[in-house]
C-alpha cells in the first residue's frame, strides 16, 4: 500500500508562500550620482509602479509558486524574466514573468557560487514544439530540417523520452527548441585622472597623463534558440547584463561527493515514508490473511443442524443451534471456536515510529498540522507552538524572498531598455493598488514628477494656446478653463496631460523584499490589520473604530462610519 503522508507537510510548506504578498523596494545605489545625475523619488515610484504592474498583469506568482512546488518537493525551481512586443502596429515592447511548466527541462551552469544564480555563466531552458507549430513558427528551419539530422536524433534521444502526447514520427512528433542563454565577457580600461575624475580610457583629454587604471569586466547575454539540436533557429542580443533565469532553491547542501546538491522535503523523508508503508502494508497483511478459526463440535451435538454450520463462516447467522444432551441423556460439549490473535503491537508499534519520522524528516510536527495535545488549554500557548514550528520551514519563503529579490534586479535592469523610449506611456501600479499613467520623460529633461491634477505635456506643445493649469496670461477672463476644456482663448485642444518621469541609464538600485500577508485587496489588509489592533488593545477601538468600519466590506459601513466618527468627536 502507498499512503502519501508526505503531501500534506509539503502542502501546508506551499500554503505558506501563497498566502504571502511579496512586494519588491527600489533603494538607490550609493554610487548612483557617479552616473552625474541626481535620483528623484519620481524614478523610483515609476520604476516600483512599473514593477507591480508586471508581476500583476504577468500573473508573476503563478510563475513563483509553480518553482516553490518543484523547490519544496525536489529542492530547486526555475522561472523566467522575459521581454514581448505589445500586440498591435508598435514597437514597444514589455516585460513579464514566465512559467516554465517542466522545470526538469531547465539547466543552469553548476559553476554559479551564488544561491540565487546570479553569477551563472550560461542555462539552457528547452521545451517540446509539435511539429505543426514548429512548421509555423521557423518555417524555414523546419523545410531544411524535414527528416531530423543524426545529431538531431541523438540530441532527442539523450534530452528526454518524447512526451507521452507526442509520437516521434510522421506529422505527429515534436521537435526539441532550447533557449541557450550565454555570458560573454569583455573588459574596458577605467582612468583616474589627476583632478580626482574617472573616466573611461577613450575619454581621456589629450595631453592628460592618469594617476592610476584600472580594467573593468563588462558583462553582455546572448540568446541562441536551438532547433532538434543542431538547427540555429534565432540569435539575439539580450538588453540586459543579466540572464534572465531565476532560480529558486529548497536547501542548498554543502558539496556533497564532488557534485551541487539540494534537497526538498520529499528525499529526507523517503525512507520514513517506506518504512511506514512497508509496515501499514504488513498491518493489513497479518489482518487480512488471518484465518478465521474453526467451529470445534461434538459430531453429536449438531445432528440435524449441519447445514447452519456449513454456511456459518459464509453468512451472518443470528445463532447456531446445537444439542445439549445426546439420546441417552449425556451432556455434550457445546461447540465453540478457538481464540487466535494476531500480533499486531509491534506492527502498531512501528508504524508509530515511522510517522513520528515522518514529521521530524519534513520538519512539519503536528502543531503545524493542527493536531496540537489536548493538555494545552491556552490559546496564546497554542498560538506560540503553531509559531514556533512554523520556525522550522521558515528557510523555503527565506529563499524565495531571495530569489524575487533577483527577480526585481533583472526587471529594474530591464526597465530602462525596454520602456525607456522618451515619450513612451505606460501605466503603473501604486502602491495603494490604483493604476496611473505616466509619460517617460528624455533623461535630459525634468519633469514635474508625480503632483495629482492635469498638467501641460513638457516641450513646445505646452506653448501658447494651450489650457495652462492654475491660470496666466493666456487663461483668459472669467479665470483659468476646467482641465479638459476650452477657453475663450484657449485655442485648440490639448493633448491628455500625463504625470511624467525619467529612467536613468545604467542607474544601481538596490533592492529590497517585503514578504507580508496576501490580501486581495488593500481594503482587506487594513480591516484585517485593525481587527488585530483592536482585538488585542480593546481600547483602541476608541481612536481608529471609524477607520476599522470604514474598511470593511458591509452594505451599512459608510453609516457605521459617520456614527462612529459622531461618537469621537
Amino acid at each position: 500500500l502507498v499512503i502519501n503522508k508526505v503531501r500534506e507537510p509539503v502542502r501546508q510548506v506551499q500554503n505558506q508562500e501563497r498566502q504571502a504578498n511579496i512586494g519588491i523596494t527600489l533603494i538607490p545605489a550609493d554610487d548612483f550620482g557617479d552616473l552625474g545625475v541626481t535620483p528623484d523619488e519620481t524614478e523610483i515610484e515609476l520604476r516600483e509602479g512599473l514593477i507591480r504592474r508586471i508581476q500583476r498583469d504577468s500573473k508573476a506568482g503563478d510563475a513563483r509558486s509553480w518553482a516553490f512546488q518543484r523547490a519544496t518537493i525536489a529542492g530547486r525551481g526555475f522561472y523566467l524574466v522575459l521581454t514581448r512586443y505589445l500586440p498591435g502596429t508598435t514597437w514597444d515592447q514589455e516585460v513579464y514573468i514566465h512559467r516554465i511548466y517542466d522545470q526538469a527541462d531547465v539547466l543552469l551552469d553548476p559553476t554559479h557560487e551564488q544561491p540565487d544564480g546570479s553569477d551563472a555563466e550560461w542555462g539552457f531552458v528547452g521545451a517540446w514544439l509539435p511539429w505543426e507549430r514548429y512548421q509555423a513558427l521557423y518555417p524555414a528551419a523546419a523545410r531544411r530540417g524535414a527528416s531530423l539530422s543524426e545529431a538531431a536524433q541523438d540530441f532527442d534521444a539523450g534530452a528526454e523520452a518524447y512526451p507521452d502526447w507526442f509520437q516521434a514520427d510522421g506529422d505527429d512528433r515534436a521537435v526539441r527548441v532550447v533557449d541557450y542563454w550565454y555570458v560573454t565577457h569583455d573588459t574596458r580600461t577605467i582612468a583616474l585622472l589627476p583632478d580626482g575624475s574617472v573616466v573611461a580610457e577613450d575619454q581621456i583629454p589629450e595631453g592628460v597623463t592618469p594617476t592610476d587604471t584600472r580594467t573593468e569586466d563588462v558583462r553582455a547575454v546572448r540568446m541562441v534558440k536551438i532547433g532538434g539540436g543542431s538547427a540555429i533557429l534565432e540569435e539575439t542580443d539580450w538588453p540586459s547584463p543579466d540572464l534572465p533565469i531565476v532560480q529558486v532553491l529548497g536547501d542548498e547542501l554543502q558539496p556533497y561527493d564532488g557534485k551541487r546538491r539540494v534537497e526538498g522535503m520529499v528525499r529526507p523523508a523517503r525512507d520514513a515514508a517506506m518504512g511506514f508503508n512497508y509496515m501499514v502494508s504488513k498491518e493489513v497483511e497479518q489482518i487480512g490473511l488471518t484465518p478465521i478459526p474453526p467451529v470445534h463440535v461434538d459430531p453429536v451435538a449438531i445432528q440435524g443442524y449441519e447445514a447452519w454450520y456449513q454456511v456459518a463462516n459464509t453468512r451472518t447467522l443470528p445463532y447456531l443451534p446445537s444439542r445439549t444432551y445426546d439420546d441417552e441423556g449425556r451432556p455434550l460439549k457445546e461447540p465453540h471456536r478457538p481464540q487466535i490473535d494476531a500480533n499486531l503491537l509491534p506492527i502498531a508499534q512501528a508504524i508509530g515510529m515511522f510517522d513520528a519520522a515522518i514529521k521530524s524528516t519534513t520538519s512539519v510536527p503536528d502543531s503545524t498540522l493542527g493536531n496540537v495535545d489536548p493538555a494545552l488549554k491556552s490559546g496564546r500557548a497554542i498560538t506560540a507552538l503553531v509559531q514556533n514550528a512554523a520556525l522550522s520551514t521558515s528557510n523555503f519563503m527565506d529563499n524565495l524572498a531571495r530569489s524575487v529579490r533577483r527577480e526585481g534586479e533583472i526587471v529594474n535592469n530591464l526597465l530602462y531598455p525596454i520602456y525607456g523610449r522618451p515619450g513612451r506611456v505606460v501605466r503603473i501600479l501604486t502602491g495603494e493598488d490604483v493604476q496611473q499613467s505616466m509619460q517617460i520623460l528624455d533623461a535630459a529633461q525634468s519633469g514635474p514628477g508625480l503632483e495629482s491634477g492635469p498638467r501641460p505635456l513638457p516641450g513646445p506643445m505646452a506653448g501658447p494656446g494651450m489650457p495652462m493649469v492654475g491660470g496666466g496670461p493666456m487663461a483668459g477672463p472669467g479665470g483659468p478653463p476646467m482641465p479638459g476644456q476650452q477657453g475663450p482663448m484657449a485655442g485648440p485642444q490639448a493633448p491628455p496631460a500625463w504625470a511624467t518621469a525619467k529612467l536613468t541609464k545604467d542607474a544601481h538600485f538596490n533592492v529590497a523584499v517585503l514578504v507580508t500577508k496576501n490580501y486581495d485587496t488593500r481594503q482587506q489588509e487594513i480591516a484585517a490589520t485593525l481587527g488585530s489592533i483592536v482585538s488585542a488593545s480593546p481600547e483602541q477601538m476608541g481612536i481608529v473604530g471609524d477607520l476599522l468600519y470604514k474598511s470593511l466590506n458591509l452594505p451599512e459601513s459608510d453609516q457605521l462610519e459617520k456614527r462612529m466618527k459622531l461618537m469621537l468627536a
